[in-house]
């Protein structure tokens, strides 16, 4: 139960004091991949659970459009992309923080929308048309208080002023771009090669 406690108090008391908890995370050592990984955990169950239940006042897709394995798995490669970006981009600019600081600080940044998503979702079923302005309300400004943990995760990681941060922000969208496109074209190379590996051995195995 302490460890739990434990597990609990910086991702809560983050939420209430950014900076400062961003700061024990990284500079007095109380963060930890465990806990950041049964964060994500929590976010990627939280995310199914209102893709997959949400009432049809608030939800216009069929539950059984969506796939959690596949949802999870992407949302899982977009922070890795992401903090691998961030990780390449501040080693060029003078950032402080290394891949496990940075991952660490999106997945406790995910605090707000794991509080948030899985009550809206169940008072949706409660909501009439005109009610469910409230729940998307609620959703946004859970989104929006992610985004700023995100950013201030990044400030206080890499000891960049508001400035720098937000120009490493957009090189950091530029590096995912970058990164994707040449994942993609070495895929198409692959591809193109198991083709012809496969080509030459039909050839011969017909001769």
């Amino acid at each position: 139960m302490k460890k739990l406690k434990e597990q609990i108090a910086l991702p809560l008391y983050i939420m209430r004091h950014p900076f400062d908890g961003f700061y024990r995370m990284k500079h007095m050592n109380e963060g930890k991949m465990s806990t950041a990984f049964i964060l994500f955990f929590l976010f990627w169950i939280s995310f199914v659970f209102m893709q997959q239940y949400g009432s049809i006042t608030v939800s216009t897709s069929h539950p059984q459009m969506h796939n959690s394995i596949r949802d999870g798995a992407s949302i899982f490669a977009i922070l890795v992309l992401w903090s691998l970006s961030n990780w390449a981009v501040t080693s060029l600019t003078d950032g402080e923080g290394k891949f496990k600081e940075i991952f660490m600080g999106n997945c406790y940044a995910f605090t707000p929308l794991i509080l948030t998503l899985l009550p809206m979702t169940l008072a949706s079923h409660l909501m009439t048309d005109t009610e469910s302005a409230f729940f998307f309300i609620v959703i946004t400004a859970a989104v929006i208080y992610f985004i700023f943990l995100a950013y201030v995760a990044m400030v206080s990681v890499q000891n960049y002023g508001a400035g720098k941060a937000l120009g490493t922000i957009f090189l950091t969208i530029f590096a995912m771009l970058i990164i994707v496109f040449l994942g993609t074209v070495l895929m198409v190379l692959l591809q193109q090669m198991y083709n012809f590996a496969v080509n030459i051995y039909t050839e011969l195995a017909f001769r």
